[in-house]
């Protein structure tokens, strides 16, 4: 917590007869370049022990976590930093239909980006208008051999569903007093 002192002070607004105690975060100030070469130096050094890092770094006020994920996010060499291509998404949305939300599986196989980069991207996927349209189109049916069509080939209806889940007597049988269909 040292190391985040000029992070983090706490503000006493004192109304009336109460005071009250409110933590105020100020943002970190932008990395600059002496600062990531720093980190660069550091990090071969240290080994990746991020607390270690984070003291030696000058002038302090970058935390541990502050510095591993500058390096994950930034500065590691293995990261692909293009943008996404269609076949990035597709290759994306394959592996998400596969894993689920378990971001670390997916950034596994796809070598060179970070699972916060690629849950953006999902995200941005899963909102665009393409992908909301895909997904609410109900697809034409497979063609068939012969040009008739046969019952087992068509697509199974709500009102399908509700038909055969009740007896043929209550569907035929009209109930007296009631208006005729």
């Amino acid at each position: 917590m040292a190391s985040c002192a000029g992070v983090r002070s706490i503000l006493v607004i004192k109304t009336g007869c109460r005071a009250r105690r409110v933590l105020r975060i100020r943002p970190s100030p932008e990395w600059t370049p002496e600062e990531d070469a720093r980190l660069e130096r550091l990090v071969k050094e240290k080994k990746g022990c991020w607390r270690r890092v984070a003291r030696e770094m000058t002038p302090p006020g970058r935390s541990a976590r502050q510095c591993r994920d500058r390096w994950r996010d930034h500065l590691a060499r293995d990261l692909y930093h293009r943008p996404f291509t269609a076949g990035d998404d597709e290759e994306l949305q394959r592996l998400f239909l596969r894993h689920g939300v378990r971001w670390k599986e997916i950034r596994r196989a796809t070598h060179g980006r970070t699972s916060r980069v690629l849950r953006r991207r999902w995200k941005e996927i899963r909102n665009s208008d393409a992908f909301l349209t895909k997904l609410w189109t109900r697809p034409p049916p497979p063609p068939t051999a012969d040009a008739a069509t046969t019952p087992a080939s068509l697509p199974v209806l709500a009102d399908d569903v509700f038909a055969s889940s009740c007896s043929s007597s209550l569907l035929l049988a009209p109930v007296e007093g009631s208006p005729p269909a």
